[in-house]
């Protein structure tokens, strides 16, 4: 992912011939092992040693946490964020000199609830994930528009990093009355639960989040080729995105890294849009940065461009508004499962369409938020 992410931010550079607001860019990577308790040293070595200005990251959402915290204690660095998907980064008590040109792991479901709704006819699901933040969010951002439609969840199973029982979930989804399971599960978990369940006679169709349909998944053997065609998911990007900002993001990573994937990651893309923006508004200054960054801070809050997914702008809490997109999987004439755009969901904001006080007032992401019914 590391990796993904130094493509990502080499690849806005290059678009820029390595030059910003009248003078040259250095790129300087520091990298580990995710580990949150680290990011706030990780980040002080590029302020003090490599003297650095402007700080894209990090790749996680717990990173993201403290790198936030940590932002509140340098005012005089500009920080946009990396890959991180936490909700709260810019929610709840965002620090002034933080900028997030991506959406979170809400903004990533947009969509899906009303594509269930109405284009699948669901009206009951039960969902499956594991026991932390990020799928707590991801199974909100789904059931957020789904239950405003008149959709309920009749259960939700949480289940533990590891050993997994997969058969007892399964066996308690026998008697379940839902018309669909929303996995939010990434492809390899994905991939143990489903040969399971349909091993023990599963039919169920499937809802999966936005890291449940890779290729890991995807490229699995034919059992899922013969099950998973119709399944629907959202992602904050498309891998069948026919649009030619994508296909021309798509053909110059490709252009750049023949031996990496066939298409960037969501990484590539994170910090593909964050490292453009901060180049953009670098332009939008003519490379200055004195004056307390005022300046530059209020050019990223005004700034609004198109990204290889869609035109991005920010809110007042300088967070992301975005496209997202609702993709199903079909049989290409490769004979390969792939994605496949059903449905865009425009300018979606944080709050999902709700308001600051209605969306604040659900909760936080957790098991069983929201309440539905």
């Amino acid at each position: 992912y590391g990796l993904e992410a130094k493509r990502g931010a080499e690849l806005a550079l290059a678009e820029f011939d390595g030059r910003a607001g009248g003078k040259p860019v250095q790129l300087i990577f520091e990298t580990g092992d995710a580990a949150a308790e680290a990011v706030q040293a990780r980040a002080q070595t590029l302020v003090s040693k490599s003297n650095a200005q402007i700080i894209v990251g990090p790749l996680s959402g717990g990173e993201g946490r403290a790198l936030k915290a940590f932002a509140k204690t340098a005012p005089t660095i500009t920080f946009l964020n990396g890959a991180s998907a936490a909700r709260d980064l810019t929610l709840l008590d965002p620090a002034a000199n933080f900028f997030r040109f991506t959406t979170d792991a809400a903004q990533w479901m947009a969509g899906l609830g009303r594509y269930a709704y109405f284009d699948k006819g669901y009206r009951q699901v039960v969902t499956l994930g594991e026991n932390y933040s990020f799928p707590y969010t991801q199974v909100m951002g789904f059931l957020v528009e789904f239950c405003a439609l008149g959709g309920s969840v009749t259960e939700h199973h949480w289940l533990p990093f590891s050993d997994k029982s997969y058969a007892a979930i399964t066996a308690k989804l026998e008697t379940s009355e839902a018309d669909a399971i929303f996995i939010a599960l990434d492809g390899n978990a994905a991939a143990d639960f489903l040969t399971q369940y349909w091993k023990n006679g599963g039919t169920l169709p499937i809802i999966g989040s936005s890291i449940t349909f890779d290729p890991t998944l995807l490229g699995a053997n034919s059992i899922f080729h013969a099950r998973l065609l119709g399944a629907i998911a959202a992602s904050p990007l498309a891998d069948g995105d026919q649009g030619r900002g994508w296909q021309q993001f798509v053909a110059t990573y490709r252009a750049h890294y023949p031996d990496a994937a066939e298409v960037p990651s969501l990484f590539a893309f994170s910090y593909y849009v964050n490292t453009k923006a901060a180049l953009l508004a670098l332009d939008a200054v003519d490379g200055e940065l004195s004056d307390g960054r005022n300046a530059f801070h209020e050019a990223l809050a005004e700034l609004s461009f198109d990204t290889p997914a869609g035109r991005v702008s920010l809110d007042e809490n300088r967070q992301a508004i975005a496209n997202n997109y609702v993709i199903e999987i079909a049989l290409g004439e490769d004979n390969h499962l792939h994605h496949e755009v059903a449905y865009v969901a425009t300018s979606v904001d944080q709050t999902l369409g709700l308001g600051r006080e209605r969306y604040l007032a659900l909760g936080a992401p957790g098991p069983e938020t929201p309440s539905c019914p």
